[in-house]
């Protein structure tokens, strides 16, 4: 499911992970919703996010070798 983030463009979540801000995931379903800071992903674990409402971008958040990586 695709999880929603409070930035409006990819660039600026981007300069965000990239400065240790804090982001915090947002997975709105309705079995299991969630939130929880991008941190927190584990390692290999990917999501997809976007912005709410408008879903103008998408991104792919992957975390590898300790790293996030933001796509």
């Amino acid at each position: 499911m695709t999880c929603i983030v409070s930035f409006k463009t990819k660039k600026s979540l981007k300069e965000a992970v990239h400065s240790g801000i804090p982001v915090i995931i947002r997975d709105p379903s309705i079995f299991n919703p969630r939130s929880f800071p991008i941190f927190d992903l584990k390692e290999g674990e990917t999501v997809i996010v976007t912005n709410h409402p408008r879903r103008s971008w998408f991104a792919q958040i992957t975390r590898r070798k300790g790293q996030v990586l933001v796509r």
